[in-house]
């Protein structure tokens, strides 16, 4: 990606996100268009203040950031385009979003929605300079940060106040490629599950679960990754991930021997714990593969997204190519080092 600074930052906000079926299933708490517009608005208005002299706003269903920054007051040389790009209402718009706005060469996007939301604006722009904003239900990825300095540390990062290295992390991926020829992508965890379809697309029940692949697996987490986090913890900074294979009640190996298995107990949604069996974990160096063989549903962060058929492999390599990811802790500190708050 290019390094130079503009000062440029994009918005996407999804609509759809913090608003899926573990609301009906578990206990997770709905976000409104009404919360997401207040954090906009903060985070707009932190971006100014950052530097932003341009902001580019994603469309969408509900207008969410047309109507946040409607009567705000941004200044005088502050622009806000409204990007003339399609939309659907599907999680491809999110990705086309994130290739219009490294078109348009945004120094930082700020993302409101959970782990999909963010793995949608990665696979339009992989390497983006990121500040994620937790509003969807699974936020591994997006850590809990108050809009005003999420909005802050981007609008600093966009204008090269403070450079990529030095208020940055570049995330690990999950690349993932089938054999028939489909290419993918996983932020957080990879997961296979034993079933024939997609369905309601969310993961919130582990009996089907059979292996989950976590580049990050912090314990502090909900979903998938908070098995691989109680088993063997990796921290989103350190590269490579953790494997567990998960066994089935009653599963025997090929010798016809019962499967030797475990039990871990994890939070796996939203107010929900479950016992999840498993009877392998390793760590997969950065650069390593792992193979999944169907048949079964491949879930990409925590979503049941795509269906192997019996014998068909996906295959999941870790790289560190992903997205700089903002911290507003060290961006805000390095600029107060430079005096850049100075009056």
């Amino acid at each position: 990606m290019s390094t130079v600074a503009t000062s440029t930052v994009g918005v996407i906000a999804n609509p759809h996100a913090g608003k899926d079926i573990r609301r009906l299933v578990a206990h997770a708490s709905p976000t409104s268009d009404s919360a997401k517009i207040g954090i906009i608005r903060r985070a707009v208005l932190g971006a100014v203040e950052g530097g932003a002299t341009r902001l580019l706003l994603a469309p969408d269903k509900h207008s969410l950031a047309e109507r946040a920054v409607d009567d705000l007051e941004l200044g005088d040389g502050v622009v806000v385009e409204v990007l003339d790009e399609p939309y659907w209402g599907r999680s491809a718009d999110t990705t086309g979003m994130a290739v219009r706005m490294a078109k348009e060469e945004a120094g930082a996007v700020l993302v409101l929605g959970g782990d999909g939301t963010n793995r949608d604006v990665a696979k339009g722009w992989l390497d983006v300079p990121i500040m994620p904003i937790s509003t969807g239900t699974n936020n591994v990825f997006p850590r809990l940060v108050e809009a005003t300095l999420a909005g802050l540390a981007a609008g600093l990062v966009a204008t090269g106040v403070v450079s990529l290295a030095d208020g940055t992390d570049q995330a690990d991926v999950i690349h993932v490629t089938v054999d028939d020829g489909d290419d993918d992508l996983a932020l957080v965890d990879l997961a296979l599950l034993a079933a024939r379809f997609t369905g309601s697309r969310a993961v919130w029940h582990p009996d089907q679960l059979r292996a989950v692949l976590a580049c990050i697996a912090e314990p502090a987490s909900v979903g998938l990754s908070a098995i691989a986090a109680l088993i063997a913890p990796l921290e989103r900074t350190e590269p490579g991930a953790v494997l567990v294979r998960c066994s089935a009640p009653g599963a025997v190996a090929d010798t016809g021997v019962p499967t030797p298995h475990r039990t871990v107990r994890a939070a796996v949604a939203p107010g929900m714990f479950a016992d999840v069996r498993w009877s392998w974990a390793e760590r997969v160096p950065a650069g390593g593969t792992v193979d999944l063989v169907g048949p079964g549903v491949l879930s990409f962060d925590g979503e049941r997204d795509r269906t192997l058929a019996d014998g068909q492999v996906a295959h999941a390599t870790v790289r560190r190519d992903g997205p700089h990811v903002i911290n507003p802790q060290r961006t805000i500190a390095a600029a107060a080092r430079a005096r850049r708050f100075d009056r």
